[in-house]
Protein backbone atom coordinates (compact mmCIF):
# COMPACT_ATOMS: atom_id res chain seq x y z
CA UNK A 1 0.00 0.00 0.00
CA UNK A 2 2.96 2.35 0.53
CA UNK A 3 3.23 3.14 -3.17
CA UNK A 4 -0.31 4.59 -3.01
CA UNK A 5 0.63 6.91 -0.15
CA UNK A 6 2.83 9.95 0.15
CA UNK A 7 6.43 9.49 1.20
CA UNK A 8 7.59 11.63 4.07
CA UNK A 9 10.94 13.36 3.55
CA UNK A 10 13.09 15.19 6.12
CA UNK A 11 14.86 17.97 4.20
CA UNK A 12 17.85 19.05 6.32
CA UNK A 13 20.01 22.10 5.58
CA UNK A 14 21.92 25.05 7.06
CA UNK A 15 21.08 28.24 5.13
CA UNK A 16 23.59 31.01 5.75
CA UNK A 17 22.79 33.75 3.25
CA UNK A 18 20.22 33.52 0.48
CA UNK A 19 22.75 32.21 -2.02
CA UNK A 20 23.00 29.49 -4.65
CA UNK A 21 22.40 26.37 -2.55
CA UNK A 22 19.50 28.07 -0.76
CA UNK A 23 17.89 28.93 -4.10
CA UNK A 24 18.35 25.34 -5.26
CA UNK A 25 16.50 24.10 -2.19
CA UNK A 26 13.77 26.70 -2.55
CA UNK A 27 13.23 25.75 -6.20
CA UNK A 28 12.80 22.12 -5.21
CA UNK A 29 10.49 22.85 -2.28
CA UNK A 30 8.33 25.04 -4.54
CA UNK A 31 8.02 22.51 -7.35
CA UNK A 32 8.16 19.08 -5.69
CA UNK A 33 5.11 16.89 -6.33
CA UNK A 34 3.19 17.23 -3.07
CA UNK A 35 0.80 14.45 -4.09
CA UNK A 36 3.74 12.03 -3.86
CA UNK A 37 6.01 13.62 -1.26
CA UNK A 38 5.39 15.27 2.08
CA UNK A 39 8.51 17.44 2.54
CA UNK A 40 9.37 18.81 5.98
CA UNK A 41 12.40 21.15 6.12
CA UNK A 42 14.61 20.87 9.20
CA UNK A 43 16.75 24.00 9.31
CA UNK A 44 19.89 24.65 11.34
CA UNK A 45 19.71 28.39 12.05
CA UNK A 46 21.83 31.13 13.56
CA UNK A 47 19.26 32.93 15.77
CA UNK A 48 21.21 36.20 15.69
CA UNK A 49 21.14 36.42 11.87
CA UNK A 50 18.34 37.54 9.55
CA UNK A 51 17.33 34.45 7.58
CA UNK A 52 15.69 35.24 4.25
CA UNK A 53 15.44 31.54 3.43
CA UNK A 54 13.14 30.90 6.39
CA UNK A 55 10.93 33.80 5.31
CA UNK A 56 10.57 32.22 1.87
CA UNK A 57 9.83 28.81 3.41
CA UNK A 58 7.03 30.26 5.54
CA UNK A 59 5.25 31.39 2.38
CA UNK A 60 5.20 27.78 1.15
CA UNK A 61 3.25 26.71 4.26
CA UNK A 62 5.44 23.67 4.85
CA UNK A 63 5.75 22.10 8.29
CA UNK A 64 9.22 23.23 9.36
CA UNK A 65 11.54 22.61 12.29
CA UNK A 66 14.35 24.95 13.39
CA UNK A 67 17.44 23.96 15.36
CA UNK A 68 19.79 26.75 16.54
CA UNK A 69 23.39 25.86 15.68
CA UNK A 70 24.52 27.82 18.74
CA UNK A 71 22.82 29.75 21.50
CA UNK A 72 25.04 32.78 21.00
CA UNK A 73 27.25 34.35 18.35
CA UNK A 74 30.31 33.53 20.47
CA UNK A 75 29.69 29.82 20.09
CA UNK A 76 28.80 27.00 22.45
CA UNK A 77 31.03 24.23 23.76
CA UNK A 78 28.66 21.32 23.18
CA UNK A 79 26.68 22.70 20.25
CA UNK A 80 27.30 19.79 17.87
CA UNK A 81 26.11 17.07 20.30
CA UNK A 82 23.10 19.24 21.19
CA UNK A 83 22.21 19.75 17.50
CA UNK A 84 22.60 16.02 16.86
CA UNK A 85 20.35 15.07 19.77
CA UNK A 86 17.67 17.52 18.63
CA UNK A 87 17.85 16.28 15.04
CA UNK A 88 17.66 12.65 16.16
CA UNK A 89 14.65 13.54 18.29
CA UNK A 90 12.83 15.13 15.34
CA UNK A 91 13.71 12.37 12.86
CA UNK A 92 12.84 9.61 15.35
CA UNK A 93 9.47 11.12 16.26
CA UNK A 94 8.04 11.85 12.82
CA UNK A 95 8.32 8.55 10.93
CA UNK A 96 10.20 9.82 7.91
CA UNK A 97 10.83 7.52 4.95
CA UNK A 98 14.02 9.31 3.86
CA UNK A 99 16.41 12.08 4.94
CA UNK A 100 17.81 14.51 2.34
CA UNK A 101 20.72 16.71 3.50
CA UNK A 102 22.59 19.76 2.15
CA UNK A 103 25.94 21.01 3.45
CA UNK A 104 28.60 19.63 5.77
CA UNK A 105 26.75 20.09 9.09
CA UNK A 106 23.49 18.66 7.75
CA UNK A 107 25.41 15.83 6.05
CA UNK A 108 27.30 14.71 9.14
CA UNK A 109 24.45 15.01 11.63
CA UNK A 110 21.80 13.86 9.15
CA UNK A 111 23.74 10.68 8.44
CA UNK A 112 23.82 9.74 12.13
CA UNK A 113 20.17 10.65 12.69
CA UNK A 114 19.03 8.64 9.66
CA UNK A 115 21.13 5.57 10.40
CA UNK A 116 20.06 5.41 14.06
CA UNK A 117 16.44 5.56 12.88
CA UNK A 118 17.04 2.91 10.22
CA UNK A 119 16.02 5.04 7.23
CA UNK A 120 17.90 5.87 4.00
CA UNK A 121 19.76 9.13 3.53
CA UNK A 122 20.57 11.23 0.43
CA UNK A 123 22.82 14.29 0.11
CA UNK A 124 23.04 16.99 -2.52
CA UNK A 125 26.67 18.08 -2.88
CA UNK A 126 26.78 21.70 -4.04
CA UNK A 127 30.57 21.93 -3.95
CA UNK A 128 33.33 22.60 -1.45
CA UNK A 129 34.40 26.10 -0.45
CA UNK A 130 38.16 26.41 -0.22
CA UNK A 131 39.54 28.41 2.67
CA UNK A 132 41.66 28.03 5.78
CA UNK A 133 42.37 25.03 7.95
CA UNK A 134 38.90 25.08 9.49
CA UNK A 135 37.10 24.83 6.15
CA UNK A 136 39.57 22.21 4.95
CA UNK A 137 38.77 20.08 7.99
CA UNK A 138 35.02 20.47 7.44
CA UNK A 139 35.43 19.44 3.79
CA UNK A 140 37.37 16.32 4.77
CA UNK A 141 34.82 15.34 7.40
CA UNK A 142 31.98 15.93 4.94
CA UNK A 143 33.65 13.79 2.26
CA UNK A 144 34.20 11.01 4.79
CA UNK A 145 30.52 11.13 5.78
CA UNK A 146 29.29 11.12 2.16
CA UNK A 147 30.90 7.72 1.64
CA UNK A 148 28.19 6.20 3.87
CA UNK A 149 25.18 7.76 2.14
CA UNK A 150 22.73 5.73 0.05
CA UNK A 151 22.94 8.34 -2.74
CA UNK A 152 24.89 11.52 -3.37
CA UNK A 153 23.55 14.01 -5.92
CA UNK A 154 26.34 16.16 -7.41
CA UNK A 155 25.39 19.41 -9.13
CA UNK A 156 28.12 19.07 -11.78
CA UNK A 157 30.40 16.49 -13.39
CA UNK A 158 33.44 18.29 -11.99
CA UNK A 159 32.25 17.82 -8.40
CA UNK A 160 31.53 14.16 -9.07
CA UNK A 161 34.82 13.46 -10.80
CA UNK A 162 37.10 15.77 -8.90
CA UNK A 163 35.94 15.32 -5.33
CA UNK A 164 33.31 12.73 -4.63
CA UNK A 165 34.75 9.68 -6.33
CA UNK A 166 37.73 9.79 -3.97
CA UNK A 167 35.36 8.85 -1.15
CA UNK A 168 32.04 7.78 -2.70
CA UNK A 169 31.50 4.76 -4.93
CA UNK A 170 30.64 5.93 -8.47
CA UNK A 171 27.42 3.89 -8.52
CA UNK A 172 26.16 5.92 -5.57
CA UNK A 173 26.61 9.26 -7.37
CA UNK A 174 24.08 10.91 -9.67
CA UNK A 175 24.82 14.19 -11.44
CA UNK A 176 21.82 16.52 -11.59
CA UNK A 177 22.70 20.03 -12.71
CA UNK A 178 20.90 22.98 -11.12
CA UNK A 179 18.14 24.86 -12.89
CA UNK A 180 16.15 28.09 -12.70
CA UNK A 181 12.85 29.57 -13.79
CA UNK A 182 13.12 31.55 -17.03
CA UNK A 183 12.37 35.01 -18.33
CA UNK A 184 12.35 38.63 -17.17
CA UNK A 185 8.81 39.99 -16.85
CA UNK A 186 7.94 43.61 -17.75
CA UNK A 187 7.84 44.63 -14.07
CA UNK A 188 11.48 43.57 -13.66
CA UNK A 189 12.54 45.50 -16.73
CA UNK A 190 10.79 48.63 -15.43
CA UNK A 191 12.47 48.22 -12.01
CA UNK A 192 15.89 47.87 -13.65
CA UNK A 193 15.89 51.52 -14.72
CA UNK A 194 15.27 52.62 -11.13
CA UNK A 195 18.16 50.44 -9.91
CA UNK A 196 20.49 52.06 -12.43
CA UNK A 197 19.40 55.49 -11.23
CA UNK A 198 19.95 54.39 -7.62
CA UNK A 199 23.49 53.28 -8.48
CA UNK A 200 24.08 56.46 -10.52
CA UNK A 201 24.77 54.62 -13.75
CA UNK A 202 24.43 56.89 -16.76
CA UNK A 203 22.50 55.69 -19.85
CA UNK A 204 25.70 55.55 -21.91
CA UNK A 205 27.65 53.55 -19.29
CA UNK A 206 28.08 49.77 -19.40
CA UNK A 207 27.17 48.19 -16.06
CA UNK A 208 28.95 44.95 -15.15
CA UNK A 209 27.18 42.86 -12.54
CA UNK A 210 28.30 40.18 -10.10
CA UNK A 211 26.26 38.61 -7.33
CA UNK A 212 27.28 36.01 -4.81
CA UNK A 213 29.62 35.65 -1.85
CA UNK A 214 32.39 38.20 -1.63
CA UNK A 215 35.06 35.59 -0.93
CA UNK A 216 38.38 34.53 -2.39
CA UNK A 217 37.13 31.58 -4.45
CA UNK A 218 34.96 33.96 -6.50
CA UNK A 219 38.05 35.56 -8.09
CA UNK A 220 36.88 39.13 -7.52
CA UNK A 221 40.41 40.47 -7.13
CA UNK A 222 41.00 39.45 -10.75
CA UNK A 223 37.77 41.16 -11.80
CA UNK A 224 38.98 44.41 -10.22
CA UNK A 225 42.26 44.06 -12.14
CA UNK A 226 40.28 43.61 -15.36
CA UNK A 227 38.21 46.67 -14.50
CA UNK A 228 41.41 48.72 -14.18
CA UNK A 229 42.31 47.70 -17.72
CA UNK A 230 38.91 48.85 -19.02
CA UNK A 231 39.26 52.18 -17.22
CA UNK A 232 42.72 52.70 -18.71
CA UNK A 233 41.21 52.12 -22.15
CA UNK A 234 38.57 54.81 -21.49
CA UNK A 235 35.63 52.38 -21.53
CA UNK A 236 32.56 53.99 -19.87
CA UNK A 237 32.01 51.15 -17.41
CA UNK A 238 30.91 50.54 -13.81
CA UNK A 239 30.82 47.38 -11.70
CA UNK A 240 28.09 46.43 -9.21
CA UNK A 241 29.03 43.83 -6.58
CA UNK A 242 25.86 42.37 -5.07
CA UNK A 243 26.50 40.30 -1.97
CA UNK A 244 28.36 40.12 1.29
CA UNK A 245 31.27 38.05 2.51
CA UNK A 246 34.55 37.83 4.36
CA UNK A 247 36.50 39.50 1.54
CA UNK A 248 34.45 42.70 1.35
CA UNK A 249 36.86 44.81 3.44
CA UNK A 250 39.84 43.65 1.35
CA UNK A 251 38.01 44.44 -1.88
CA UNK A 252 37.06 47.90 -0.61
CA UNK A 253 40.72 48.57 0.21
CA UNK A 254 41.76 47.55 -3.32
CA UNK A 255 39.10 49.83 -4.83
CA UNK A 256 40.37 52.73 -2.75
CA UNK A 257 44.02 51.99 -3.55
CA UNK A 258 43.42 51.74 -7.29
CA UNK A 259 41.19 54.82 -7.41
CA UNK A 260 38.16 52.87 -8.59
CA UNK A 261 35.68 54.25 -6.05
CA UNK A 262 33.67 56.04 -8.74
CA UNK A 263 33.53 52.82 -10.78
CA UNK A 264 32.61 50.15 -8.18
CA UNK A 265 29.30 49.90 -6.31
CA UNK A 266 29.16 47.69 -3.22
CA UNK A 267 25.41 47.09 -3.13
CA UNK A 268 25.44 44.47 -0.37
CA UNK A 269 23.02 41.56 -0.12
CA UNK A 270 19.78 42.14 -2.04
CA UNK A 271 16.83 39.75 -1.62
CA UNK A 272 15.14 40.90 -4.86
CA UNK A 273 18.20 40.05 -6.92
CA UNK A 274 16.39 39.75 -10.26
CA UNK A 275 15.65 43.50 -10.35
CA UNK A 276 19.32 44.28 -9.81
CA UNK A 277 20.50 41.69 -12.34
CA UNK A 278 18.30 43.01 -15.14
CA UNK A 279 19.83 46.44 -14.53
CA UNK A 280 23.23 45.14 -15.64
CA UNK A 281 24.48 45.01 -19.23
CA UNK A 282 26.94 42.13 -18.69
CA UNK A 283 27.13 39.52 -15.93
CA UNK A 284 30.62 38.46 -14.84
CA UNK A 285 31.50 35.34 -12.83
CA UNK A 286 35.31 35.19 -12.42
CA UNK A 287 35.27 32.22 -10.01
CA UNK A 288 38.28 30.03 -9.30
CA UNK A 289 36.04 27.07 -8.34
CA UNK A 290 32.33 26.33 -8.89
CA UNK A 291 29.73 23.62 -9.17
CA UNK A 292 26.85 24.54 -11.46
CA UNK A 293 26.40 28.13 -10.26
CA UNK A 294 22.86 29.36 -9.73
CA UNK A 295 24.06 32.94 -10.23
CA UNK A 296 25.09 32.14 -13.80
CA UNK A 297 21.89 30.25 -14.59
CA UNK A 298 19.76 33.10 -13.25
CA UNK A 299 21.69 35.71 -15.21
CA UNK A 300 21.37 33.72 -18.43
CA UNK A 301 17.66 33.08 -17.84
CA UNK A 302 17.14 36.83 -17.59
CA UNK A 303 18.96 37.41 -20.87
CA UNK A 304 22.23 38.84 -19.61
CA UNK A 305 25.28 38.25 -21.80
CA UNK A 306 27.69 36.42 -19.49
CA UNK A 307 31.45 36.10 -19.14
CA UNK A 308 32.56 33.34 -16.76
CA UNK A 309 35.62 31.33 -15.79
CA UNK A 310 35.97 27.90 -17.36
CA UNK A 311 35.83 26.02 -14.05
CA UNK A 312 33.61 23.37 -12.48
CA UNK A 313 30.32 22.86 -14.31
CA UNK A 314 30.43 26.21 -16.11
CA UNK A 315 31.74 24.79 -19.44
CA UNK A 316 28.70 22.47 -19.42
CA UNK A 317 26.47 25.54 -19.19
CA UNK A 318 28.17 27.95 -21.62
CA UNK A 319 29.12 27.27 -25.23
CA UNK A 320 31.76 29.96 -25.52
CA UNK A 321 31.03 32.52 -28.21
CA UNK A 322 27.48 31.24 -28.68
CA UNK A 323 25.54 31.81 -25.44
CA UNK A 324 28.30 33.30 -23.28
CA UNK A 325 32.06 33.70 -23.12
CA UNK A 326 34.49 31.51 -21.19
CA UNK A 327 37.84 32.77 -19.91
CA UNK A 328 40.64 31.05 -17.97
CA UNK A 329 40.33 31.39 -14.18
CA UNK A 330 42.71 33.74 -12.38
CA UNK A 331 43.68 35.58 -15.58
CA UNK A 332 42.69 39.27 -15.37
CA UNK A 333 44.28 40.09 -18.73
CA UNK A 334 42.09 37.67 -20.70
CA UNK A 335 39.07 38.60 -18.62
CA UNK A 336 39.72 42.26 -19.37
CA UNK A 337 40.11 41.58 -23.08
CA UNK A 338 36.84 39.64 -23.19
CA UNK A 339 35.05 42.43 -21.33
CA UNK A 340 36.57 45.11 -23.56
CA UNK A 341 35.40 43.32 -26.70
CA UNK A 342 31.89 42.72 -25.40
CA UNK A 343 31.47 46.26 -24.02
CA UNK A 344 32.10 47.65 -27.51
CA UNK A 345 29.88 45.20 -29.39
CA UNK A 346 26.14 45.69 -28.75
CA UNK A 347 25.19 43.20 -31.47
CA UNK A 348 27.28 40.48 -29.83
CA UNK A 349 25.66 41.22 -26.48
CA UNK A 350 22.21 40.88 -28.03
CA UNK A 351 23.14 37.56 -29.69
CA UNK A 352 24.53 36.09 -26.46
CA UNK A 353 21.46 37.29 -24.59
CA UNK A 354 18.98 35.59 -26.90
CA UNK A 355 20.96 32.36 -27.07
CA UNK A 356 21.42 32.26 -23.29
CA UNK A 357 17.69 32.53 -22.63
CA UNK A 358 17.00 29.77 -25.12
CA UNK A 359 19.71 27.52 -23.62
CA UNK A 360 18.18 27.83 -20.14
CA UNK A 361 14.67 27.23 -21.45
CA UNK A 362 15.67 24.03 -23.25
CA UNK A 363 18.34 22.47 -21.05
CA UNK A 364 17.71 23.67 -17.51
CA UNK A 365 13.97 23.05 -17.24
CA UNK A 366 12.83 23.26 -13.62
CA UNK A 367 10.10 20.61 -13.91
CA UNK A 368 12.47 18.05 -15.44
CA UNK A 369 15.07 18.85 -12.78
CA UNK A 370 12.57 18.33 -9.95
CA UNK A 371 11.46 15.03 -11.45
CA UNK A 372 15.05 13.78 -11.58
CA UNK A 373 15.45 14.33 -7.83
CA UNK A 374 12.07 12.74 -7.13
CA UNK A 375 13.13 9.71 -9.18
CA UNK A 376 16.25 9.33 -7.04
CA UNK A 377 14.01 9.23 -3.99
CA UNK A 378 11.81 6.56 -5.58
CA UNK A 379 14.77 4.39 -6.61
CA UNK A 380 15.88 4.24 -2.97
CA UNK A 381 12.39 3.86 -1.50
CA UNK A 382 11.36 1.19 -4.02
CA UNK A 383 14.54 -0.82 -4.73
Amino acid sequence: MKNLMKYKIAYVLTPVTFGGSEKVSLNFLKHVNRDKFDIEPIIFVRPWEENFFQEEIRQLKLKTFSIPVSKSVKGELFRVPRCLMKLKEIVGAHEYDLVHTHGYLADMLGLVAARTSGIPVVSTCHGFIRGGLKLSLYNRLDLAALGYFDKVIAVSDSISNGWLQNKVKPQKISVIENCVSTGANPALVAAAGKKRELMRVAPDEILLGFFGRLSSEKGLIHLLEALKLLVSLKVPVKLALLGEGAQRAELEEIVQRDKLSDRVIFAGFQPGIEEWLVAADIFVLPSLTEGTPMALLEAMSLGLPCIASAVGGIPQVIDSGIDGILVPPGNPEELGEALFSLCLDAEKRALLSNNAKEKIRQKFNIKKWTSKIENEYLKILNP
